[in-house]
């Protein structure tokens, strides 16, 4: 009698041990590494790498892919809709005005797709992998100076036709731990951090597809999964691309549905390295590296924000991945979202392998970034560079 009365509250209780876990996974947490390991991985001395031949190409290669993106204003739901996992109706600011972005998650894959009223959305960000398609989005805001009252209305990337309100306080409540996870949205295309420093629950938010309403979902089973934040993401994304010089002058190509997107690099030469810059309306790109051309970090910068969206760093800096060389070299890595937030750091291993250059990222925490190791291979003919940046299992 007594095991099956075990049985009967382990059934009982499994539903709000399952909740439980999910809120886990929306509760931000503190840093993943403190300043005094920060301080001790800045000791760490250069790498003695034995090279054997020249540089491949005349130009420093990046072997890693920065992206970073802040909004004014997230609003997020989570409906009960079998399909769909999260909306997210992102508003950012540019110098031409707010741009609304619309972010759909589907459930199982978790993979993000991006609608926006953007005329070349391609190559809008082209730095991000996510599929994208260009619709308009209509906003309306009848918010007053103390409370948030939007309507959407779009078609998402697959033609569903979405209609959504929402109502609520503005986000203001500073939430103490603002390193937040991710709850497994594109991990088949990007290591992401998050920083979020606002945060406060709707009040009433409605999302219908086709014409047919459905119900938020209950935060275990209580409160109804509607907020708004305020919240910068970023880090490294998977791709394939490419750089070479063209008229003295540093260019990337990224394929994207339609055709190639092509980006023109400022190289400059730094205190101690080098660094190559892309430069856009909404943000920059900088790789830093040092004297001997290896890897220092990557930073993105949005053009009306002082604080970095992402900033990451090595430690030492990586071996020159455009020159061979003998064994392998790892290196610490450490990741900021939006300032000194010490989002996540993991180890980054350089090597050669069949005649490419290969870096291996491991992300050793937080534990929402664990499950997203990345391969860079790079390939090299007649000046120009070849990169295959990937999503891998360990």
């Amino acid at each position: 009698m007594q095991y099956f009365k075990r049985i009967a509250y382990i059934i009982m209780f499994l539903p709000l041990l399952t909740a439980c876990k999910n809120l886990k996974q929306m509760l931000p947490e503190g840093p993943a590494f403190s300043s005094q390991d920060l301080t001790e991985w800045q000791k760490e001395a250069p790498h003695d790498v034995n090279y054997t031949d020249t540089a491949y190409v005349d130009f420093p290669v990046a072997a890693v892919q920065a992206w970073a993106a802040t909004y004014d204003l997230d609003i997020i739901l989570v409906s009960q809709h079998p399909d769909w996992n999260m909306h997210e109706f992102a508003r950012l600011a540019t110098p031409q005005g707010p741009v609304w972005i619309m972010k759909d998650a589907k459930e199982g894959s978790l993979d993000q797709y991006v609608v926006a009223d953007l005329d070349n959305i391609q190559a809008w960000l082209p730095e991000l992998p996510v599929a994208r398609k260009a619709y308009p989005v209509k906003v309306i805001d009848h918010s007053s100076a103390h409370q948030l009252q939007l309507s959407f209305e779009y078609e998402n990337y697959f033609g569903e036709k979405i209609k959504a309100t929402y109502k609520g306080k503005y986000p203001k409540t500073a939430l103490k731990k603002k390193n937040g996870s991710t709850m497994g949205h594109s991990k088949s295309q990007l290591l992401v951090g998050l920083d979020l420093p606002y945060r406060d629950f709707g009040k009433k938010a409605q999302i219908s597809y086709d014409g047919i309403d459905y119900k938020m979902h209950k935060i275990l089973g209580l409160v109804p999964f509607q907020m708004a934040l305020k919240q910068t993401q970023g880090g490294l994304s998977s791709g394939q691309f490419s750089y070479e010089k063209i008229d003295g002058q540093v260019h990337s190509s990224h394929i994207k549905t339609g055709g190639i997107i092509q980006q023109v690099w400022q190289s400059m030469v730094r205190k101690g390295g080098a660094s190559i810059e892309q430069v856009n309306d909404f943000r920059k790109i900088s790789y830093g590296f040092d004297s001997n051309g290896g890897l220092a970090s990557a930073s993105v910068q949005q053009w009306n924000k002082t604080n970095k969206g992402v900033l990451v760093q090595f430690y030492p800096a990586l071996p020159n991945l455009s020159r061979p060389f003998d064994g392998r070299f790892t290196s610490k890595f450490a990741m900021d979202i939006g300032g000194e937030n010490q989002n996540a750091y993991g180890k980054a291993t350089a090597y050669w392998e069949k005649g490419e250059a290969v870096l291996e990222i491991t992300p050793l925490q937080p534990w929402w970034v664990v499950d997203r190791p990345m391969q860079t291979r790079i390939s090299y003919q007649k000046g120009k560079a070849t990169l295959s940046i990937k999503m891998i299992d360990k």
